[in-house]
C-alpha cells in the first residue's frame, strides 16, 4: 500500500474518509492524495467573448479551490505531507486516470447512503466510484476507524471465484489484521450441499495463505437483505465484496449487490472490480450437485 486517493468535497463525511485514510497511510508509510474535481459542462447556447475569457474563469476557480483545499487539509493532525489535486476532468475521469498513469493502490471514500426517493433522483457519487475505480476502493460513513477494524465479513458468489479475489482478500487481512468471515448467502434457487460447500471453501480460501477465518451459511429470498441483516448481527467492522461493475441496461435491470450494500451499509465496505476474462474457480460441490430449486405451484382462488 504506497498510494491512496480520497475524493474530497469538503463535507463531514469527506472528513471521515479522510482520516479513515490518514490512519492507513500513516501505518503503511503512503502517499495521501486529496482530489477534488472542477468539472463542469458549458452550456451548448452560451457563447464565450474569447477562449481567454473561459481560461480566465476556470483559473479563478481553481486556484480559489486550491485555497480551500489547503485550508481543508490543514484541519487534521498527521505527520504526513497531504498531497492536494484540482482536476478539470470529472471526478470520476480524474480517478480513472490518475489510477492508471500514477498508480494509486487505493481510492476511500465517504458514503452519505441513501434510499428510497432519494437514492432514485440522485443515485450515490460513491456507488459510481465503486463502479467504474479500476483498483479496490473503500466506501466509508461517517465516524469509522480503520485502527478499530477487527472483524471483516466477506460475502462470496459461489459461481464467480477467482484468485484475483481471493489474493487481494489475503492482502486486506495483513493490512487489518482482522478476523475473516466468509459469508454465502443460500437462496431458494441453490441445491447445493451446504456440508460440501463449506469443506471445499474452506480448503480453497487455506489455498490462498488465508489464515484466521470462518466460512457461513446463511438462507435467504435475497442475497442482499441476508448480507445486510448477518452484518447487523453479527457486528461486523467491514465488509468485503467483489463488484461486476455493471453498466448501461444491464446495471439498471440486475443493479450491482456491492453497490447496493455501500448505499445502505453502516461499516466501511471494501470494494474489488473483477476483472471479466478472468477464469472463475469451478467447485466440484457446484458441478456434481444434483436436484431442482425450490419450487411451489401456487393455486390462485378466482371467483
Amino acid at each position: 500500500m504506497k498510494k491512496i486517493l480520497v475524493p474530497v468535497d469538503f463535507s463531514d463525511v469527506c472528513k471521515s474518509a479522510v482520516q479513515f485514510a490518514i490512519q492507513i497511510a500513516e501505518k503503511n508509510d503512503a502517499q495521501l492524495t486529496l482530489l477534488n474535481s472542477v468539472h463542469f459542462d458549458y452550456f451548448t447556447d452560451y457563447q464565450f467573448t474569447s477562449f481567454a475569457t473561459a481560461k480566465s474563469m476556470m483559473d479563478e476557480v481553481k486556484e480559489a479551490m486550491d485555497a480551500k483545499m489547503g485550508d481543508f487539509i490543514g484541519k487534521f493532525e498527521t505527520r504526513l505531507k497531504i498531497k492536494s489535486l484540482i482536476h478539470e476532468s470529472s471526478l470520476i475521469s480524474s480517478i480513472k486516470e490518475l489510477v492508471k498513469e500514477e498508480g494509486y493502490d487505493l481510492v476511500v471514500v465517504g458514503t452519505h447512503g441513501a434510499s428510497g426517493f432519494e437514492e432514485a433522483l440522485i443515485g450515490s457519487n460513491t456507488e459510481k466510484v465503486v463502479r467504474h475505480a479500476p483498483c479496490p476502493v473503500i466506501s466509508v460513513p461517517r465516524n469509522s476507524d480503520a485502527n478499530a477494524i477487527k472483524r471483516i465479513l466477506i460475502p462470496i458468489d459461489i459461481r464467480e471465484l477467482k484468485d484475483s479475489f481471493f489474493n487481494q482478500v489475503a492482502g486486506l487481512q495483513k493490512q487489518f489484521g482482522a478476523k475473516l468471515e466468509f459469508l454465502w448467502v443460500k437462496t431458494p434457487h441453490n441445491i447445493e450441499n451446504e456440508e460440501n460447500v463449506s469443506k471445499e471453501l474452506s480448503e480453497l480460501i487455506k489455498q490462498h495463505g488465508i489464515t484466521n477465518f470462518e466460512v457461513t451459511i446463511v438462507r435467504n429470498v435475497f442475497p442482499s437483505d441476508g448480507i445486510l441483516w448477518h452484518a447487523d448481527d453479527t457486528n461486523a467492522d467491514m465488509i468485503a465484496m467483489q463488484t461486476h461493475a455493471r453498466r448501461g441496461l444491464s446495471h439498471w435491470l440486475s443493479g450491482s449487490l456491492t453497490e447496493d450494500t455501500v448505499n445502505h451499509i453502516k461499516v466501511p465496505v471494501w470494494s474489488f472490480k473483477m476483472d471479466k476474462k478472468e477464469k472463475s474457480i469451478s467447485l466440484n460441490s457446484v458441478k456434481n450437485a444434483h436436484g431442482k430449486p425450490e419450487y411451489k405451484k401456487i393455486e390462485v382462488l378466482t371467483s
